[in-house]
């Protein structure tokens, strides 16, 4: 049985990947939310480790010059998901350069 649509076609890296860390980041907010008593620790701390290299850069920037301090960290969930989209594309693009190598060979 053939299926109506490709399913290989839907199944974009460069959609998955932001689509996880903006999930990841909520749960996250929510968690920390709903656990600021302090009776427990956050189980989604290795966000933190995520958002490193693009908090990295906002921080770099905002010490230069300066700014509130959550337009900076919108910035820095905003070059988030652009690193983890670009991430995603490059996935895309050596999965389709495999595919058509592939392809010729066979």
């Amino acid at each position: 049985m053939e299926w109506p649509i490709n399913i290989r076609g839907l199944v974009k890296y460069r959609l998955i990947l932001p689509t996880a860390f903006l999930g990841v980041a909520i749960l996250f907010f929510a968690v920390y939310v709903m656990g600021a008593g302090g009776h427990s620790t956050n189980p989604f701390d290795f966000i933190g480790y995520l958002l490193f290299p693009a908090c990295f850069i906002t921080g770099f920037l905002d010490s230069l010059l300066g700014g509130p301090g959550l337009l900076w960290m919108l910035l820095c969930f905003l070059l988030c998901l652009l690193q983890y989209f670009l991430i995603g594309y490059a996935i895309d693009r050596l999965l389709a350069r495999r595919r058509a190598r592939r392809s010729q060979s066979a």
